[in-house]
């Protein structure tokens, strides 16, 4: 045992007796002063690089004093430039946005990105940009961020329009989403038809579904981390969009100029408003709003302060009128996500050690209040997170990086509060809900390095633990990735990751309601489970801009939780009665083609999957498919600039059906009294029937009237489900009076669109 911890220890921390020399700094937008992550840096007299991570920061040690280096990012012109260092120095660099195509110096600038794709252990995730979210055409013309990551391989929609992320065999709840590292635990509005996000205020995005880093947990299934933009320090800026359902406005500016910046952003809909002018009533309607403030106290040290605020709200009011007087029927719900982050970014005197020290609070809540004929209903229920998170970096050398930190978060659970007036109390009672407070702790540490010019390893140990009432869960979430790199053109991945899930959601449908609770892990309920094994191919095309990558995975999961047939969720607290636990299995291959560069830009991915469940006390203890288990998965996303002044997008995609379970007939039974007779309905296997398989097109163009430097406007037309072809929502049962059959009802048939939006710099 001595001598292995010799070997790990020669292996991993040694270090080089050759002089070695630091260089470091931020990557920037010039224009903006915004910070780019994943941004690129390449020696190609070293044959080495880096990348910056998402704070904008890169640390870079080489064992020589002159040399030159390269710094591309997307949509940007690439910076080459000779460095001659006599000691550590700290270096930014600024870029500008490209103007139009580069021809050969835009090729010899993804040549470097697209590299970091075959270097790089990460496999199993996406990155998203702005540009791509608000140019593919998703549902009624509003760009949303989660209907374009159900677009890539390994993610799934629940029911069509909905927000729903169903990720390797995963469900709803097993999504850890985080704004700035603050949780967000309702991601859509209207009903989940319109994500929570305002593609505006975003400044990058990554799914992430396999092989994760130590320092995410929580989540069994997919991380999704968005960061809000900084807001400009040099300049001001305003863009902002009307459409037929929805409008909104971002500002951003210096507040003090290179020192402090701001960023306020603000959307509405008036859906209520669109239906009235149709003589229809639909007294609904949501807003949210982003706010971030940046302070750059030293070279060194930095605040982030942000926040999210958001309600969906629907207030019905109706007077009735007859000869004693009038009464009022009002009723409506109000749904509501808070999110506030304050975080410092610190870097250490040797320019090795980046360090993040974050503090958020989230708040999820939902009132339902109703008043009629003398009587008033209350319904509230709420989850609030106080935590803090403390995150380093050391970047050893360009071949040698580690990370290690620290979390807590402590959830206060209120579900079910319930207040009553008026002859109804007599039969509901008021009650403050039990307040159900736990904590979570994790401590975690990775280490990244190069074994040899083929090798690369990435290895972490996360260790978690929660404490509940009568009960504390505790265990290790072992991390491991690899790369071995063929060539400067491919390379295979392999990854295991196992995580640990302490909170659950309480749902009884397959879309959000205003019902749905999030509980933690009780002395009765144990935390989910899940291991995952990822083994993938890597290729790029170096002259066509193109990667190529196919992943194959597997997928247990353990104590999963479902619910008994005929339970009652709502206004129950003692839902534990009503819980039962399982295992599921998950398994399957997934293709993905990208072009992220050049006028033609998009991607292909196919899955081919398979997801099951197996509950002792559900389908007689038979293994059964989960109910979006979508077998075959295909996708089509193209985006193409036809000119100057127009482009092009559209969607396809096809998918299997969802699972459902089928009533196969109906007997006839006397109620008690012998007096009267029910019918019963009897039901198959359960999700033993599949829905049709479906597929659509979406499009949209871009027209751009001629602007100038300081206003641009964008025009953008097109058409959700272009050939109108609904998919299957639900089943209904018709009859004829002699048979019974299923019909499979639409949702959304061909939805035209048109929005403009808008942007405005003050130099």
């Amino acid at each position: 045992m001595r001598y292995l911890f010799v070997i790990i220890s020669s292996l991993f921390f040694i270090t080089q007796a050759n002089a070695q020399y630091t260089l470091s700094g931020h990557i920037y937008d010039k224009s903006d002063g915004e910070a780019l992550p994943g941004a690129a840096l390449y020696l190609p007299e070293l044959e080495t690089g880096t990348a910056t991570n998402v704070y904008g920061f890169y640390s870079l040690t080489v064992n020589q004093t002159s040399f030159r280096v390269s710094v591309s990012y997307l949509g940007y012109e690439p910076i080459d430039t000779l460095i001659n260092l006599n000691e550590n120095q700290a270096l930014n660099f600024y870029l500008e946005e490209q103007i139009g195509q580069l021809g050969e110096v835009e090729v010899s600038a993804t040549r470097i990105e697209l590299q970091e794709q075959v270097n790089s252990t990460k496999m199993s995730s996406v990155s998203l940009t702005p540009q791509e979210i608000t140019n593919i055409p998703t549902l009624a013309g509003e760009a949303d961020l989660i209907k374009v990551a159900q677009l890539l391989p390994g993610v799934t929609s629940g029911n069509e329009g909905t927000t729903g992320m169903f990720v390797r065999g995963g469900t709803d709840d097993q999504n850890l989403v985080v704004l700035d590292d603050a949780v967000v635990y309702n991601l859509g509005h209207l009903f989940g038809f319109f994500s929570v996000f305002n593609s505006d205020a975003i400044k990058d995005v990554e799914v992430v579904k396999g092989g994760f880093s130590s320092d995410y947990g929580g989540r069994l299934s997919s991380v999704m981390d968005v960061r809000m933009n900084d807001g400009s320090i040099n300049r001001f800026n305003a863009r902002g969009g009307i459409g037929l359902l929805t409008s909104r406005l971002t500002i951003d500016g210096p507040v003090i100029k290179d020192k402090m910046s701001f960023m306020l952003a603000a959307r509405r809909t008036y859906i209520d408003r669109v239906f009235g002018l149709f003589g229809a009533d639909l007294p609904y309607y949501f807003y949210d709003y982003n706010a971030k403030l940046n302070y750059k106290i030293s070279s060194n040290d930095r605040i982030y302060f942000s926040s999210y605020f958001g309600n969906d709200v629907l207030a019905f009011d109706e007077t009735s009128g007859d000869d004693e007087g009038d009464e009022d029927l009002n009723f409506g719900f109000k749904l509501g996500n808070f999110t506030s982050t304050l975080r410092w970014n610190h870097i250490y005197k040797n320019q090795k050690v980046f360090s993040n020290v974050t503090l958020h609070q989230t708040r999820f809540k939902y009132d339902i209040q109703g008043d009629f004929i003398d009587n008033s209903l209350l319904i509230r229920s709420q989850i609030q997170d106080v935590g803090v998170k403390a995150d380093w970096q050391y970047f050893k050398s360009t071949e040698n990086k580690f990370i290690f930190g620290a979390q807590t978060v402590t959830h206060f659970f209120r579900p079910n509060v319930i207040s009553t007036s008026g002859d109804i109390s007599d039969f509901v009672d008021n009650r403050e809900g039990n307040l159900i407070q736990n904590t979570e702790f994790a401590v975690y540490g990775g280490n990244e390095r190069d074994l040899s010019k083929a090798l690369k390893v990435n290895i972490g140990l996360r260790y978690s633990m929660t404490t509940t009432e009568g009960k504390v869960y505790s265990g290790p979430e072992p991390r491991f990735s690899l790369r071995y790199k063929f060539d400067d053109d491919n390379s295979v991945k392999a990854s295991y990751s196992l995580m640990r899930q302490y909170m659950h959601r309480v749902s009884s449908s397959s879309i959000a309601l205003p019902t749905d609770l999030w509980y933690p892990v009780t002395e009765n309920v144990k935390p989910q489970r899940a291991h995952q094994y990822a083994l993938g191919y890597t290729r790029i095309f170096q002259k066509n801009q193109l990667s190529f990558s196919v992943e194959t995975y597997y997928k247990s999961l353990k104590r999963l939780i479902e619910y008994r047939e005929g339970a009652s969720l709502i206004l129950n607290d003692n839902f534990e009665r009503e819980l039962i636990s399982g295992d599921g299995e998950a398994y399957g291959i997934e293709f993905l083609l990208r072009k992220k560069y050049g006028a033609f830009t998009g991607w292909m991915s196919y899955s081919l999957s398979k997801t099951s469940r197996t509950f002792s006390n559900l389908n007689d203890g038979n293994t059964y498919p989960a109910k979006f288990d979508r077998r075959h998965v295909a996708t089509l996303v193209s985006m193409t600039e036809l000119n100057d002044r127009v482009s092009f997008s559209a969607v396809w995609t096809f998918q299997s059906g969802a699972w459902f379970t089928p009533q196969t007939g109906q007997f006839l039974m006397p109620n008690a009294s012998l007096t009267q007779v029910e019918l019963i309905p009897i039901y198959g296997a359960r999700n033993s029937t599949q829905l049709t398989a479906t597929h659509r097109l979406d499009i949209n163009f871009i027209l751009k009237p001629r602007g100038n430097r300081r206003f641009g406007g964008e025009w953008h037309v097109g058409a959700y489900n272009f050939y109108n072809r609904a998919a299957p929502f639900r089943v209904d049962i018709q009859s004829n009076g002699v048979t019974q059959e299923y019909v499979q009802q639409g949702l959304f048939g061909f939805i035209p669109s048109i929005a403009y939006n808008f942007n405005f710099s003050s130099k």
